[in-house]
C-alpha cells in the first residue's frame, strides 16, 4: 500500500511538474510575443518621428535658400546685377555688387556666385563657383521663363562628380545670380545624423528616376555613392506606388541586400523624400537575449520543480519549503528587470540583485528608506502617489527619478500589483522598475525641435506680414501718383493745349483770305489740338477716374467699357444690377482696376472681339464679372509663371478682403469674379432732428 502510494504521488509530482513546464513555456513564450512587438512598435514610432522630423527640416532649409535668393531679388541688388548684364554698370557699382554677393556667400555658407548673362557668360564672381557656360545658361533661362527663385535639384559637379546644387536669381535683362550650394555643408550631415546611438541605422534621402530610385547622400555603409547608386524598384512601400502609406513600417532588403526595418517620407516642395531605416538584427538583438534568457528561466524553474518534487518524493516538507523560498529568489535574482515587494504598510521588503545592483547597495530590503533614493524634489510627490495607492489598495503606478549606483539620477517608470493574502487581505505590492530616461530624453528633444519649428513658424509669419503691408503700400502709392499725374495732365497740360488753340484760332483769323494753304494748315493744326486734348482728358481719366466720386461706380464702368470698345474696334457688353451708390470709395477704386486690367488682358490674350462685364451690387457684397469665350488658358499655370496683371488683381483684392476666382480651360474662355463684402450700413443718427 505504501509503495502504491509512493507510486500514485510520483506521478502525480511528475504530471504536475510536466503541466508546470508546458504552461510556464507557454507563459515565457507569450510574454516574449508581446515584447516583441512592443519593441517592434516602438521602432517603428521612432522611425517615423526621425523620417518626419528630418524631413520638414529639409524642406525648412529649402524653403530658407528660396528665402534667401527672394531676399535678393527684393533689394537693390538687382538693379545693380541689371546694369552689369546689360554692360552699363561702372566699377564702383560693380565693386557694391560684389561686395553684397561676398557677404551672402560668407554668411549663408554658399560655395561662390556668378552673374552671368543669357548666354551663361561668366560677368562676375565671387569665391570658387564652378564654371559651366552651358549649366548657367540653363539655370538663367529657366528662371527667367518661370519669373522666380529656382532652387535646382541636386547634380553631380563636372570632372569630380561631387554632388552640388544651385540658387538661381533671375536679373531683369535675360541674366541671372547664380549662387553654388555645396550640399556637405549642412544637408548631408543633417541627413546622415542619428539621434540615438546605433551600430546600422542612417537616413537616406532619395529621389525617383522612372522605375528606379537614386541615392543622393553619402550611405554609412557604402562611401562614395552619392548620386551614383541606383535601385529598380521593387516594392510599394515608397512615395507613388500603390499602398503606399506615409509613416507606415516596411520590412525589405536595403542596398547591401540586408533585413531592414524602414520609414519612408515626403520632404514637401521637392521631388525628394527621406527613409530612415535600421537593422532587423540590431532591433531583434535584445530580443533573442531575452529569449536566451527566458529559454534559461525556464529551463532553471523546470530544473527547480523537479528537485522540488524529489524532496517532496522523500517527504521532507520543511526543507522542500525553504527550497521553494530560495528557488523564488534565485528565479528574481536572475530575472533581468528589476523586482521589488512591499508589506501592506508600504515598506519594501525584497529587491532583487539587479534592482540591488542598480541602485548601488547589498541589502535585500530597503524598509522605508527606500524614498532615500529619490531626487529631493520628487521625494514628496511620489510619497504620496504611493500612500494613496496603499489607501485604495488598487494598482500602483508612478514615474520618478531616482538615484544610480553611480550618483546619476535617471527617471524611472514604476508598476506595481496589489498582492492578497490567503483570507484574501491586502498583503502589499509586487512590482516592477524600468530604466525610461531614454525614453524622457527623446521626448525632450522632440519638444525642443518643436519649440524651435514654432519660433520659425513666427517669424516666418511675422516677414510675410510685413511683405503684405509693404504690397498695400505700394499699391496705394501707385494710385497716388496716377492721381497725381491725372491731376497735373488735367490742371495743366489740358489748359496748355487749350490756350495754343485759341491762340491758333486767333491767328487764322488774321491770315489773308488769300492765303488758302495757310488757312488749311491752321485748320489742321487746330483739328489736332482738339483730337490731342481728348487723348490727354483719356489718360487723364484712365490714370485717375475722379468721376468715380460724383457719378458712381456703374456710370464709369459702363462709360469705360463703351469708350475701350471704340478705341479696340471690339464689342464690350455692360451688364448692371443693383445699386452701387454707397459702395465705399476704396471697393469702388479696386473693382474699377480689377475690371480694368482684366478687360485688358481679356482684349490682349482671348483672341475673340466679344467681352462681357457684369457689375452686381447688393447690400452685403459687390461682384465684378469679366468673361470671355476666347482661348483660354491653365489658371494654375497663369499663376506660376507670375504675371504682374494677375499679381497685381490679387493684391488688390486682398486689401479690401475681397476673393478672386478665375474659371478658365484652354480653348473654352475665360471668366474672372472679384466678390467683395461690403460693410453693413451705418445706423441712422438719432440726434438729428426729424424732418
Amino acid at each position: 500500500m505504501k509503495d502504491r502510494a509512493n507510486r500514485r504521488l510520483g506521478r502525480i509530482l511528475f504530471i504536475s511538474v510536466v503541466l508546470g513546464a508546458g504552461c510556464l513555456t507557454a507563459a515565457a513564450w507569450w510574454y516574449f510575443l508581446r515584447q516583441s512587438a512592443a519593441l517592434e512598435a516602438t521602432v517603428g514610432r521612432e522611425l517615423a518621428a526621425i523620417a518626419e522630423v528630418k524631413a520638414i527640416q529639409i524642406a525648412n532649409w529649402r524653403q530658407e535658400r528660396i528665402g534667401d535668393g527672394k531676399a535678393l531679388e527684393a533689394a537693390q541688388v538687382l538693379r545693380l546685377a541689371r546694369r552689369v548684364v546689360e554692360g552699363r554698370a561702372s566699377e564702383t557699382e560693380r565693386i557694391a555688387l560684389l561686395d553684397v554677393l561676398s557677404r551672402v556667400t560668407s554668411v549663408f555658407q554658399y560655395g561662390g556666385a556668378v552673374v552671368t548673362d543669357s548666354s551663361g557668360a561668366t560677368l562676375l564672381k565671387v569665391g570658387n563657383p564652378h564654371p559651366d557656360s552651358v549649366r548657367f545658361r540653363n539655370l538663367a533661362a529657366q528662371a527667367s521663363a518661370e519669373g522666380r527663385v529656382v532652387l535646382s535639384d541636386l547634380y553631380p559637379e563636372n570632372g569630380s562628380g561631387s554632388p552640388w546644387m544651385s540658387l538661381t536669381v533671375p536679373v531683369p535683362g535675360g541674366g541671372a545670380i547664380i549662387l553654388d550650394i555645396d550640399p556637405r555643408t549642412f544637408l548631408f550631415p543633417f541627413v546622415q545624423s542619428w539621434p540615438t546611438a546605433s551600430r546600422t541605422a542612417e537616413t537616406l534621402l532619395l529621389r525617383r528616376e522612372g522605375d528606379q530610385v537614386l541615392y543622393l547622400n553619402e550611405l554609412r555603409h557604402r562611401p562614395g555613392t552619392a548620386l551614383r547608386l541606383r535601385r529598380t524598384l521593387s516594392d510599394r512601400t515608397l512615395p507613388g506606388e500603390p499602398g503606399f502609406v506615409e509613416g507606415r513600417v516596411s520590412r525589405r532588403s536595403d542596398y547591401r541586400n540586408v533585413p531592414v526595418m524602414g520609414v519612408a517620407h515626403e520632404i514637401p516642395g521637392s521631388n525628394w523624400y527621406l527613409r530612415a531605416k535600421i537593422d532587423v538584427a540590431e532591433v531583434e538583438g535584445p530580443l533573442r537575449r531575452l529569449g536566451w534568457e527566458m529559454a534559461f528561466v525556464v529551463v532553471l524553474i523546470a530544473a527547480a520543480n523537479a528537485a522540488v518534487a524529489g524532496f517532496i518524493w522523500k517527504g521532507r516538507q520543511l526543507k522542500v519549503q525553504r527550497i521553494r523560498e530560495n528557488w523564488f529568489r534565485q528565479i528574481t535574482n536572475d530575472t533581468p528587470p528589476y523586482l521589488w515587494t512591499t508589506s501592506p504598510t508600504g515598506e519594501n521588503t525584497f529587491i532583487n540583485r539587479q534592482c540591488a545592483a542598480f541602485l548601488g547597495t547589498s541589502r535585500e530590503s530597503l524598509g522605508s528608506a527606500w524614498l532615500d533614493y529619490v531626487h529631493p524634489e520628487d521625494r514628496e510627490r511620489a510619497r504620496e502617489t504611493f500612500h494613496a495607492s496603499l489607501t485604495t489598495g488598487g494598482p500602483y503606478q508612478d514615474e520618478f527619478r531616482v538615484r544610480r549606483f553611480d550618483g546619476a539620477y535617471r527617471w524611472t517608470a514604476l508598476h506595481g500589483l496589489p498582492q492578497s493574502a490567503p483570507g484574501g487581505k491586502f498583503a502589499g505590492y509586487a512590482g516592477s522598475l524600468t530604466d525610461v530616461t531614454d525614453r524622457y530624453e527623446a521626448e525632450q528633444s522632440l519638444r525642443d525641435a518643436n519649440q524651435a519649428l514654432a519660433a520659425e513658424l513666427r517669424e516666418r509669419t511675422r516677414n510675410e506680414h510685413e511683405i503684405r503691408a509693404l504690397s498695400a503700400r505700394i499699391i496705394n502709392a501707385e494710385e497716388e501718383e496716377r492721381k497725381r499725374l491725372a491731376r497735373e495732365m488735367h490742371d495743366d497740360l489740358s489748359q496748355q493745349i487749350a490756350a495754343i488753340s485759341i491762340a491758333s484760332s486767333s491767328l487764322k483769323k488774321k491770315i489773308p483770305a488769300g492765303a488758302p494753304e495757310a488757312i488749311a494748315q491752321t485748320t489742321l493744326i487746330q483739328q489736332r489740338l482738339a483730337q490731342l486734348a481728348e487723348h490727354v482728358r483719356r489718360l487723364s481719366h484712365e490714370l485717375h477716374p475722379s468721376v468715380l466720386q460724383h457719378s458712381g461706380l456703374a456710370a464709369v464702368l459702363r462709360n469705360y467699357c463703351s469708350g475701350y470698345a471704340a478705341l479696340t474696334s471690339h464689342s464690350i457688353t455692360f451688364r448692371g444690377e443693383g445699386a452701387c451708390e454707397e459702395v465705399p470709395p476704396a471697393v469702388a477704386l479696386c473693382a474699377y482696376r480689377v475690371a480694368q486690367a482684366a478687360l485688358q488682358n481679356s482684349i490682349k490674350h482671348s483672341g475673340v472681339r466679344e467681352v462681357e462685364v457684369q457689375l452686381a451690387c447688393s447690400p452685403e457684397s459687390l461682384c465684378v464679372t469679366v468673361s470671355d469665350r476666347g482661348a483660354g488658358m491653365d489658371p494654375a499655370a497663369a499663376g506660376a509663371a507670375g504675371g504682374l496683371g494677375l499679381v497685381s488683381i490679387r493684391e488688390r483684392a486682398r486689401l479690401v478682403n475681397g476673393s478672386l476666382e478665375i474659371l478658365s480651360r484652354p480653348g473654352e474662355g475665360t471668366t474672372l469674379r472679384l466678390t467683395i463684402p461690403l460693410p453693413p450700413p451705418s445706423p441712422p443718427d438719432d440726434t438729428q432732428p426729424a424732418m
